[in-house]
C-alpha cells in the first residue's frame, strides 16, 4: 500500500469515463409506504468522482447506502467490478464493506479513545496488516494529508478540519475500490470544507478509487467530475461539472 501524491488547489475533474467499476440497475426501496427509490441506475468507471445531490427525503443516501451494501434494494441489481453485491447475505457484504470499501461520514465518527494514527491504522489491522505495518502506513498518510506531529492526538483534541482530515485518511488507508462520503463538509466552515474536498478527490483518483459524495451544497459537487440529482427517488438530471 502507498500513499498519493498530492498538490494543487484546482478541483478534480475525471476523463472519459471507461468501463463501470460499480455499476447499478433499476434499484428500488421502500421504507413503508414510502418510496425511497424508484428505479435508478448509476455507473462509476476507475478513478472517477461522483456527486448525489437532491433536497432532503429525495433518496440520495438511500441510494449511497444501497451503492454501499448497507441496505439490500428490494428490486434492481448492484455489482462491483461485475460481482454481484445484492445478493450477498449481512457477513458478506461486512465483508465486502470492510475490505473494498471506505466511508467518510459528516463528523468523522472516529474512536474518541484512539489517538489520530490508530484511527487511520486501524482498517489495514483488520484486513491482515500487522500493527507496525499498519502505523507506518498511517504516519506516511497524516503526513500526506498535513497532519505530521498529529499522529498522538485524540479526536477531540483536533480541529474540525483536521478530524475530518484524519477521517478522509481512514477511509483511503486500504486503497479501497470505493470510497463513500456522507455529506463530508457539512459540520465545516468554508476553508475547511474546500481543503478536505480537494485531498478527497485527489486522493481517491490518485489511488484509483470512485468516489460517490452525498451533498446538497453546489461548491461540494463541483469537485466531482459527474453531477447527478436526485429528486423523488428518481434521478432528475445528470451531468458533468466542466
Amino acid at each position: 500500500m502507498s500513499t498519493p501524491a498530492l498538490g494543487g488547489a484546482a478541483p478534480v475533474v475525471d476523463g472519459a469515463a471507461g468501463p463501470a467499476r460499480l455499476s447499478a440497475r433499476g434499484l428500488v426501496k421502500r421504507f413503508g409506504e414510502t418510496v425511497a427509490l424508484a428505479g435508478v441506475d448509476v455507473d462509476l468507471a476507475d478513478g472517477e468522482s461522483l456527486a448525489v445531490m437532491g433536497p432532503s427525503g429525495s433518496g440520495k443516501s438511500t441510494l449511497l447506502h444501497c451503492l454501499a451494501g448497507i441496505l439490500v434494494p428490494e428490486a434492481g441489481t448492484v455489482a462491483l467490478r461485475g460481482r454481484p453485491v445484492h445478493v450477498l447475505d449481512e457477513r458478506e457484504r461486512s465483508l465486502l464493506r470492510r475490505t473494498s470499501y471506505g466511508f467518510v461520514f459528516q463528523n468523522g465518527q472516529l474512536l474518541p479513545e484512539l489517538p489520530a494514527v490508530e484511527n487511520v491504522a486501524l482498517p489495514a489491522m483488520l484486513q491482515g496488516t500487522s500493527r507496525r505495518d499498519a502505523t507506518d502506513l498511517a504516519v506516511r498518510w497524516l503526513a500526506a494529508f498535513g497532519l505530521a506531529g498529529l499522529e498522538g492526538r485524540r479526536p477531540g483534541e483536533l480541529s474540525g478540519g483536521q478530524a475530518q482530515r484524519v477521517a478522509v485518511a481512514r477511509a483511503l488507508v486500504t486503497q479501497p475500490d470505493v470510497v463513500f462520503a456522507d455529506e463530508p463538509t457539512g459540520a465545516l466552515d468554508q476553508t475547511n470544507g474546500h481543503e478536505v474536498m480537494r485531498l478527497l478527490t485527489e486522493a481517491t483518483r490518485s489511488v484509483g478509487a470512485c468516489l460517490v459524495v452525498v451533498t446538497h451544497d453546489p461548491q461540494v459537487a463541483a469537485w466531482c467530475g459527474r453531477r447527478i440529482e436526485v429528486r423523488d427517488g428518481r434521478v432528475v438530471d445528470e451531468r458533468r461539472t466542466a
